[in-house]
């Protein structure tokens, strides 16, 4: 035979070759993206169906750890260019889909592109008929974590407006480097060969948490205590300029890329399934907000019954008649802004614990947030500020789940806009008369 007649064989040969080769990538990719999200190692996949003009790949697959057979598909963008990776634009498993917050941090979980396609345009998610009870609880068990977050921080700006009536607004920053100060440690403790999970997680924060609260003290002690008596107007420009400053540089230490980690806690709990929808919950979201519970309860004993909770509560009465008093307010707005970072770091490392990510820029949108749910409570009121942290985490996380995460945030700050135009102290805040 010629060896020219032997040039279209080989390219047959080859186009079926890259086919194979596409087939196998893609089953590969959504292999990795549902074992991602079941957290167990599927023991066998069966194809059921492949191709067609929307690039769907449909796998049967069953777990580990006696779970129970999961149905999963995966949609790819279609590939311009046979040398190029697919790209997820949809991951659906037992028949739920994706919301585009979570496909993007599949993506990236799994290290593959992502293409949102019409999911970018924020279409409503639909609820399938019979599982609208169980994707209810299902989110609600889901905000329960955010809210907690958002109350930390919330809880941290109470704290100090209380007591000087400025706002820290570094807080936000402190968060975040929380979080990323959480993902680097872990990352040096396992090389150093420490076993990623609960024990080195709680080393890490018990230096971090501490490492944070010293920088409020200090953040207090550099740009707020020398402003003290000059205002409300002159400590609040001190405090924006702060956390420009803290953010930037931030960003310049550790880049402008996220930063991820491995899942340590990867167990979950099934509480009760209808409609064929499982309702879960993960030893994640358990530790978590029991870690969030016990610092609460902690620290409101501190205010209610130590000495220090006792200077605090005079100091927020009338600041001026505790230092007549005899109580060093200097000391009590340092420790406070020191609680207050403190709780601002337990925040970042509940997050980078929980959504295994991390950036310089999280903070500053975050803040804000947390602003607006101490705000929603009344400025000083604690338990408002813990009712506003959970109240603004519900809405943030129904508004995603069920309208999609495009205008998110602006349902959360238009919540702010109405508070301050009709009800500026807060719900549980009380109305300070004008002078």
């Amino acid at each position: 035979m010629s060896p020219l007649r032997l040039v279209p064989l080989l390219l047959l040969v080859l186009l079926g070759l890259g086919g194979c080769r596409d087939e196998s990538e893609r089953i590969d990719v959504c292999g990795r993206a549902l074992e991602t999200l079941l957290d167990a190692a599927p023991t066998d996949f069966q194809v059921a169906s492949t191709g067609g003009a929307d690039d769907r790949l449909d796998l049967a697959l069953t777990a580990k750890a006696g779970l129970a057979p999961h149905q999963g598909s995966c949609e790819f963008a279609p590939v311009e260019h046979p040398h190029d990776r697919p790209a997820l634009r949809g991951v659906v498993l037992d028949g739920i889909p994706l919301s585009p917050t979570r496909l993007v941090m599949l993506s990236a979980a799994v290290g593959v592109p992502v293409d949102l396609g019409d999911l970018a345009q924020n279409v409503p998610f639909v609820v399938p008929p019979g599982r609208a009870f169980p994707y209810f609880i299902q989110e609600l068990l889901n905000g329960l974590v955010l809210g907690a977050v958002l109350a930390l921080v919330a809880v941290g700006y109470s704290l100090v407006y209380g007591v000087t009536g400025t706002i820290q607004f570094a807080f936000g920053q402190i968060y975040a480097t929380g979080a990323l100060l959480v993902i680097l440690l872990m990352a040096v403790g396992v090389d150093l060969g420490a076993a990623r999970g609960g024990l080195l997680l709680v080393g890490v924060g018990g230096i971090i948490i501490p490492v944070m609260a010293l920088w409020g003290w200090t953040i207090d002690r550099i740009a707020y205590r020398p402003l003290r008596g000059h205002g409300r107007l002159t400590p609040l420009l001190s405090g924006i300029g702060l956390a420009i400053v803290l953010e930037n540089g931030l960003r310049v230490v550790q880049g402008p890329n996220d930063k991820w980690q491995d899942p340590i806690f990867t167990g979950r709990h099934e509480l009760f399934e209808q409609g064929g929808f499982p309702v879960l919950i993960g030893d994640t979201q358990l530790m978590l907000l029991a870690l969030a519970l016990v610092v609460g309860g902690l620290f409101a004993w501190v205010i209610r019954s130590s000495r220090i909770g006792r200077a605090y509560r005079a100091c927020a009465d009338d600041l001026f008649m505790a230092s007549m008093l005899g109580i060093n307010i200097n000391r009590v707005v340092g420790l406070t802004s020191a609680a207050g970072a403190g709780l601002a770091a337990l925040a970042g490392l509940i997050v980078s614990v929980y959504y295994g990510e991390a950036d310089a820029g999280m903070g500053l949108v975050f803040g804000f947030k947390a602003l607006t749910a101490a705000l929603l409570g009344g400025f000083g009121s604690l338990s408002g500020a813990v009712a506003g942290g959970f109240a603004i985490g519900m809405l943030e996380t129904f508004w995603t789940a069920y309208f999609g995460y495009a205008y998110r945030d602006v349902a959360v700050f238009a919540i702010l806009c109405l508070v301050l135009v009709y009800r500026p102290q807060g719900i549980f805040g009380v109305e300070e008369p004008q002078v």
